[in-house]
């Protein structure tokens, strides 16, 4: 069963109105590298990298918190999970 995860950051902004499935919940100290989850060859995939070139971060990130959320318009539970992105130097 996967886990429905969505994400949030100091860094970043996150645009993602539904949720990422993970096959299993993400742990605290987990490295977590997003673009993965964009499909090859799209503008969306690209737009992130060249955000994360401009913001002079790595594209892994370490989940720092996480927190069980129930989203009730949508009928779906969901983890809520921070990331912290390290400065690419």
């Amino acid at each position: 069963m996967s886990v429905k995860v969505r994400f949030y950051s100091d860094n970043v902004e996150f645009d993602f109105e539904n949720s990422v499935e993970f096959p299993i919940a993400p742990q605290i100290g987990d490295e977590v590298n997003l673009i993965s989850f964009f499909k090859y060859k799209t503008s969306e995939r690209l737009e992130y990298y060249n955000n994360m070139d401009d913001l002079d971060l790595y594209n892994d990130a370490v989940v720092s918190q996480r927190t069980w959320c129930n989203d009730l318009d949508k009928e779906e539970v969901y983890l809520l999970v921070k990331l912290k992105y390290r400065p690419n130097r």
